[in-house]
């Protein structure tokens, strides 16, 4: 017989009852309470910390929590590492640590699109389906192509796939009818009565954050848009935390699958009800990714993605339907996935290209897309070039002791004015922590006050140093704040940025670009951030900051409506992938020399 425990979560007041040996990680999730995991339940990070009223109920600290929680007390647990052995127990979340699922961006698109859908919507009487009937068709199905091709003058078809019993349903036979026709999937739909208006969906699949784009097929322009926090982050803020997920466990790729398809459909759901509409209303649906929530989302193990050579599993276009997929439409209407690049360049950066229409223009484009992952795509005019860095999630504020995503009380950014520091957070709330755009501001603002020197260590000497026994200076404290910016957060800027800064270089390197006539800093964080900071810092090279530094909200959203709304431009992004000319950095000589110089900061 299964012993079972009570346990209350708090402050969201909820009671869990779960068998002995489940973790306190796994007990919240049970009941939908999404605990920071960082690391993907492996207990490095630290985020899952709860406050307990009964320790001796709960197994011993493991080696991590030892290590991680050394500075407070035994009622200070790691959720994922803390198993219950009995009840109840009260867990509390610290107020900064609780998750919050607000986004800030993604959703900024605007303009009116050139439309050429794949799909049209045919409007038949039952007076012209039975006019139909005349010529002698052996069946309904036969007589409502008959029927479009009389009226329309286009060519339709019932592919396999369409269920056929929908025709004889008595609500749809002998009644005027609405056709929904596909130029590559046949008829996906026949409903009962007039229904002309015809969605679209543009999904954006980002690691941290979903972001779903309604529009009108016929005018072109987006009706609603909505984002949320991408749900798969229990499973690891990084794909590579997820990759591993999903290489050990078919569950959890399982897991991720219906987590990312539950988002969708919940974003379809908010969306058409801002716009009045049901899901009968959707027509198509497009989806953007880096390849790995791509491989995800289409239930493919990303487990060649995580061992070298860093294999996709497809680089073509997928189509599959909402049936296929479990998202909440019409059970055939078409989604199509990007093609991909590389195992770490997807189609979001595809995506980013064809929305800013970088490979029609004569000028040189480098667009930087800096996300969990730092990917970069030249536009000579006459070729692409892309490349992946791993910058890793300290950008986006993981793996920073003090970080967080952009949400309420997020240190947004930060400056110096005669030697003092000053801060901004995002909703101006007392400070909770940092996140990416402030992670690059901080280190610019203390490389200006010489508080961090070339190599990245604390100067002792400086207002906000916090040293060691030893006189070495170990943290640097936001005035005003608790923030604190620890030496091992330093270096993992220090990483992330040289990869950043490398991948660029030997990119147009590889090129034989000497100078970029634009850059477009793209991605929820790569538009916000200060990119004069970014170069003081050694982020970005001086060469590509002379000309036009444009920052473009979302463009990989962009060329997913774009996609979505005239063929010719999905066309279009199929025949591109194959043209690109990847640069694998890991495998160029001068890689590790140059990666290993450029962690140094520039001089002043």
């Amino acid at each position: 017989m299964t012993t079972l425990c009570t346990i209350i979560f708090e402050p969201f007041g909820r009671r869990v009852t779960v068998p002995v040996g489940t973790t306190l990680f796994q007990a919240a999730l049970s009941k939908g309470i999404l605990l920071r995991s960082d690391c993907g339940e492996k207990g490095t990070c630290g985020k899952c910390r709860v406050v307990v009223d009964h320790p001796e109920r709960l197994s011993p600290r493991t080696e991590q929590e030892q290590k991680l929680l050394k500075k407070k007390g035994p009622d200070h647990r790691l959720s994922c590492q803390a198993k219950i052995l009995e009840g109840p127990v009260q867990a509390t979340v610290p107020e900064k640590l609780i998750q919050g699922n607000e986004v800030f961006g993604k959703t900024g698109i605007k303009g009116t699109f050139t439309t050429d859908p794949a799909v049209r919507r045919f409007f038949l009487t039952k007076a012209r389906i039975k006019a139909a009937s005349k010529d002698l068709s052996p069946s309904l199905a036969q007589n409502i192509c008959h029927a479009v091709a009389s009226v329309y003058a286009e060519k339709i078809w019932f592919s396999d796939r369409f269920p056929l019993a929908a025709l004889s349903d008595p609500a749809i036979h002998g009644s005027d009818m609405t056709v929904i026709f596909h130029s590559d999937a046949g008829v996906i739909s026949v409903q009962k009565g007039r229904h002309q208006t015809g969605l679209g969906i543009a999904f954006d699949i980002g690691t941290t954050t979903i972001a779903a784009y309604v529009c009108d097929m016929t005018a072109g322009t987006i009706l609603a848009a909505k984002a949320m926090v991408n749900p798969q982050r229990l499973y690891g803020e990084d794909v590579i935390s997820r990759i591993s997920a999903a290489s050990l466990d078919s569950d959890a790729l399982a897991a991720q699958q219906k987590l990312a398809a539950g988002a969708m459909n919940h974003l379809i759901d908010s969306c058409l009800e801002a716009v009045g509409e049901d899901t009968e209303a959707i027509d198509q649906i497009t989806l953007v990714g880096n390849t790995t929530m791509e491989h995800i989302i289409a239930g493919l193990n990303p487990s060649t993605l995580g061992i070298s050579p860093y294999l996709p599993v497809f680089h073509d276009t997928l189509l599959f339907t909402c049936r296929d997929l479990g998202i909440n439409a019409e059970e055939n209407v078409p989604v199509y996935i990007f093609p991909v690049i590389s195992g770490f360049l997807g189609g979001d950066i595809l995506a980013a290209c064809l929305g800013d229409l970088s490979h029609t223009r004569k000028e040189t484009t480098l667009i930087i897309d800096i996300g969990t992952n730092g990917e970069l795509m030249l536009c000579t005019g006459t070729k692409i070039w892309a490349t992946s860095c791993a910058t890793g999630p300290a950008l986006e504020g993981a793996q920073i002791s003090s970080g967080m995503r952009a949400a309420t009380g997020a240190v947004s950014r930060v400056w110096v004015d005669n030697g003092t520091f000053f801060h901004e957070t995002i909703n101006h709330a007392p400070a909770a922590g940092i996140c990416g755009t402030g992670v690059i501001d901080i280190l610019a603002a203390m490389r200006k006050t010489g508080t961090i020197r070339q190599d990245g260590s604390f100067d002792p000497d400086k207002p906000g140093v916090t040293c060691d026994d030893k006189g070495i200076g170990r943290a640097f404290t936001l005035p005003d704040t608790d923030v604190q910016f620890i030496l091992k957060d330093v270096r993992q800027v220090q990483l992330a940025k040289a990869a950043l800064f490398v991948g660029i270089q030997m990119l147009l390197d590889k090129a034989g670009v000497v100078e970029v006539d634009r850059t477009i800093l793209t991605g929820a964080f790569g538009v916000k951030f200060d990119w004069e900071n970014a170069r003081d810092i050694g982020m970005l090279p001086p060469e590509i900051c002379k000309n036009q530094m444009i920052a473009a909200e979302n463009l990989a959203g962009t060329g997913a409506v774009m996609a979505l709304l005239d063929q010719k431009r999905l066309k279009e992004v199929q025949a591109m992938a194959p043209q690109v000319n990847f640069l694998e950095l890991a495998t160029e000589p001068e890689f590790v020399d140059r990666f290993s110089a450029a962690t140094r900061f520039p001089h002043l």
